[in-house]
């Protein structure tokens, strides 16, 4: 293993700044990407991933959870989390779409008052969208329309209209999402936990105190906290705890620092209390987590 987690940036020789292919061809594509990186082992991505089976199953693995997919199935993988594909994809059929946040930018957030909170929002939201969910609607349709207008010859426009596609079907996918999410959650408790989520990012290694991250955001630490609990279950001290607890799972399994360096990496200013922090929110020591994955 490396001694930094393998970091896969977007190709920035597609001008579109989005991809759209089937799996045969992203088969080929993982196999020259070997030189540089193993998709088969873990690697943080830079950019956005959905993957839609459209016959078959395939299983992919993201923050050491595998997701199986069935027909019409559809995985969201955000940037920055650690992935990676599994041989079985040449036994499934499907679209594989990728796409940065330049492309992102122009897309995801549609409008003052439509924006979607819920996709690639894998801390409130499981990250796979089954056909069953969507019930007589369907993402493949549209995923296959962006197929063949990316392979369309003739190039009058084509990035307007992978965008417009590609907002059809994320919209198509958050409708499904809210339909099914809890109750009552108003778009500002979204809007202010993605905010928290995005400052926790950067911020983690430097300040796990909770109320440091209200007083950034301009909100009373009563109010993050219920934001948090209501859209997560848990409070926002826990929050926390358990996303520097991902990371440092992260580096265990996907470089070959050693404790003491994940521990100065993750924040902690002494290994052991690094290591007693793991303990009590995962009941293994980070040699023993290592060694079992």
């Amino acid at each position: 293993m490396k001694n930094e987690i393998p970091k896969v940036s977007f190709d920035e020789e597609h001008k579109l700044r989005i991809e759209v292919m089937d799996f045969k061809q992203l088969l080929v594509k993982l196999k020259n990407s070997q030189i540089n990186h193993n998709p088969f082992e873990p690697h943080k991505i830079e950019f956005y991933i959905i993957l839609i089976v459209t016959k078959n199953t395939y299983t992919h693995f993201v923050d050491f959870t595998s997701y199986t997919l069935k027909e019409g199935s559809a995985l969201f993988i955000t940037k920055s989390q650690v992935q990676y594909f599994t041989n079985n994809l040449k036994n499934a059929e499907g679209i594989c779409i990728i796409f940065d946040s330049f492309f992102e930018d122009k897309s995801y957030y549609l409008s003052k008052n439509l924006k979607l909170n819920r996709l690639f929002n894998y801390h409130i939201e499981t990250p796979v969208l089954h056909q069953k969910e969507m019930g007589k609607d369907s993402l493949v349709n549209i995923a296959q329309q962006m197929y063949v207008e990316y392979h369309f010859f003739n190039t009058f426009a084509k990035s307007e209209m992978l965008n417009a596609m590609l907002q059809v079907l994320l919209l198509k996918a958050e409708r499904a999402k809210e339909y099914r999410s809890i109750s009552g959650i108003k778009n500002q408790w979204l809007e202010t936990f993605s905010s928290f989520k995005n400052l926790l990012e950067k911020n983690y290694v430097n300040t796990r105190n909770s109320k440091e991250y209200a007083s950034s955001l301009f909100i009373s630490y009563k109010f993050l906290n219920d934001i948090v609990k209501r859209l997560t279950g848990k409070t926002a001290k826990t929050f926390i705890d358990d996303f520097v607890t991902m990371e440092i799972k992260r580096y265990l399994i996907s470089t070959s620092l050693s404790v003491k360096e994940i521990s100065y990496k993750t924040g902690f200013e002494e290994p052991a209390n690094m290591v007693k922090f793991f303990k009590k929110n995962t009941n293994s020591t980070p040699l023993k987590f290592r060694q079992a994955e």
